[in-house]
């Protein structure tokens, strides 16, 4: 584990993703180590690593060619203890939305802070407008402090979006009465459920919170409002406004 730490923090996180593709041409090489002769005495490697091969390069291709898309007026709302993103997205993104996966997440790429690196968020709508998608991104890493030292105030700039994807969040509408558990940034997966659901289920949430200005920033904005009971306990040490 120490060996492990002491890498991560030494090498960027560019290297070490990259370091993980290796993995394709190992598993691709190993395809060829045992001859499909041997089958049924052995050689079941290759159809079965091969199989494996093909599934994952057919969904990659079809998430860069299908999923992938730039946003060109991406909104950028700056708050002291991160950022958050609100994007107008397509019609094909939107009717994925409407399919059940309103509580999903996406892939972000942000070319002018980094062009190279894709990292996933979880999704939340705009309660006043569906069509704008909303992240919320903490200011916890290298690269989203990075995002954070590149915007003095709020803005538009251009980004890329792939997905959505489903979330485990994406199923609470197989449910009557929704009790939501989350702490700090975690509420943006349920704050995608209680605004998808509000009309229709009963949802209670839990959800404590150590950040003030992102507690503040949420409740101001009339995210959590629904007809189930808000349980916020907040853990922070600077006094919440009035």
């Amino acid at each position: 584990t120490c060996p492990m730490m002491y890498l991560k923090k030494k090498i960027s996180y560019e290297v070490r993703k990259g370091l993980h593709y290796f993995f394709f041409f190992f598993a691709v090489a190993m395809c060829f180590h045992v001859p499909v002769t041997a089958i049924p005495n052995g050689g079941f490697i290759a159809p079965i690593l091969g199989t494996c091969i093909v599934v994952y390069t057919l969904d990659t291709a079809y998430v860069y060619c299908f999923m992938t898309e730039k946003v060109e007026t991406t909104s950028f709302h700056v708050l002291s203890s991160g950022v958050r993103i609100s994007m107008p997205v397509s019609d094909r993104f939107l009717s994925h939305s409407q399919r059940g996966l309103r509580a999903g997440y996406a892939y972000v790429n942000i070319p002018w802070v980094n062009d190279k690196q894709w990292h996933p968020y979880s999704l939340f709508e705009d309660p006043s407008d569906p069509r704008i998608q909303q992240m919320f991104l903490m200011k916890v890493g290298d690269w989203t402090g990075d995002v954070h030292k590149a915007l003095t105030r709020d803005t538009k700039r251009p980004c890329w979006i792939k997905g959505p994807f489903p979330s485990p969040y994406s199923h609470a509408g197989k449910y009557d009465n929704q009790i939501l558990v989350a702490s700090g940034i975690g509420i943006t997966p349920a704050l995608a459920a209680i605004n998808a659901f509000k009309s229709q289920r009963r949802i209670n949430l839990i959800w404590a919170c150590r950040d003030p200005e992102m507690l503040e920033f949420f409740l101001n904005q009339m995210y959590l409002e629904h007809d189930g009971w808000n349980l916020i306990f907040y853990t922070g040490k600077r006094p919440l406004k009035e």
